[in-house]
């Protein structure tokens, strides 16, 4: 098995995250934007994704908690504000 770098590696694995059951899907994966369904950037050694979007500049609002789901994992942006727990937008 030959060496590859961790870059090539994202850029091979992009998943197309499509479901049949869940309409939703996208806007909850934690690699994409949930306001605009844009790919998010790894942040420090490429373990975790950031907390804003570089397409939009969507952010990650602790202080919002969702009406359906009862988390704080909502984003704000200009297109509006949308859960990245259930994918729900917010009112």
């Amino acid at each position: 098995m030959s060496k590859i770098s961790l870059n090539e590696l994202d850029d091979e694995t992009e998943v197309l995250v499509k479901s049949a059951t869940d309409a939703r899907a996208k806007r909850k994966s934690v690699r994409h934007c949930p306001v605009c369904l844009d790919r998010l950037k790894k942040i420090g050694k490429g373990t975790r994704f950031s907390h804003q979007c570089k397409s939009c500049n969507a952010v990650l609002a602790k202080e919002l908690i969702c009406q359906f789901c009862t988390t704080n994992r909502v984003w704000r942006g200009k297109a509006g504000c949308f859960c990245h727990g259930c994918g729900k937008e917010q009112k």
